[in-house]
């Protein structure tokens, strides 16, 4: 597993290719993603987000190019490249990795977009909540294997964390980056348990597959209670 120092020369190395290809036109550079967090795995990857003046067609291979000519592309390289008309676009309720837990590597996008706010984050919540709502009642309404089809909810599981974070931000004004350190400062059960799978996720292997009712069950209840809390929130606005 790669060391914080190697990862940082990592992205200097890639901060460098960038500027040199792009010049004036790079516009923001910001680093997410596990390492960003502070919370790699052996099996994380590279996190960036870059966002350039706009798109034209040559400007995606050649950013695969530089991509594909860093250091252990395939294993370690990921993110997203757009341009400024596109971030602009993208729904306000994304965009809390561009505001919180991250690493700006270059530039700056205050001038851009606003970071997300009460409604902005009712509504990431609203549908995170929904999504793994509806996921789990439908495997465990209709026929399907559970052993099997669990270890398709790794990313379901993840939103529970990108939700708490939004429901945190929005109910405390506080972001927590950690799922260890969210763990510590949610009071709910459910909560707490969703986040613990997630961040062992990878640990819990044949536990899910031996328990795989018990963690389909953890999802519908998590969604569950999720919108109610968020419908009794709503109401005492």
């Amino acid at each position: 597993m790669l060391d914080q120092s190697q990862v940082d020369m990592w992205l200097t190395e890639l901060l460098t290719k960038l500027s040199d290809a792009f010049g004036k036109r790079l516009v923001w550079v910001g680093h997410h993603g596990s390492w960003g967090r502070g919370e790699p795995r052996p099996e994380s990857d590279i996190d960036c987000m870059v966002v350039i003046d706009h798109i034209e067609d040559e400007d995606l291979p050649f950013f695969k190019d530089i991509i594909h000519s860093m250091p252990e592309s395939e294993k370690l390289s990921s993110g997203i490249i757009m341009s400024v008309a596109e971030l602009r676009q993208i729904p306000r309720f994304e965009l809390n990795q561009f505001f919180h837990g991250r690493k700006v590597l270059h530039g700056s996008i205050d001038s851009i977009v606003k970071p997300p706010e009460a409604e902005d984050y009712i509504q990431d919540i609203r549908l995170k909540g929904s999504d793994n709502l509806h996921a789990a009642r439908h495997y465990l309404l209709f026929p399907h294997d559970l052993p099997k089809v669990v270890h398709k909810l790794k990313y379901h599981f993840k939103n529970c964390f990108y939700a708490l974070q939004s429901w945190l931000l929005m109910t405390q004004g506080e972001f927590v980056n950690t799922k260890t350190e969210m763990v510590e400062v949610l009071d709910d059960p459910i909560d707490k348990e969703v986040v613990i799978v997630a961040r062992d996720w990878y640990k819990l292997t044949d536990d899910l597959t031996f328990r795989a009712r018990h963690y389909i069950e953890l999802l519908e209840r998590w969604g569950r209670g999720m919108i109610r809390k968020l419908e009794s929130y709503k109401t005492r606005r």
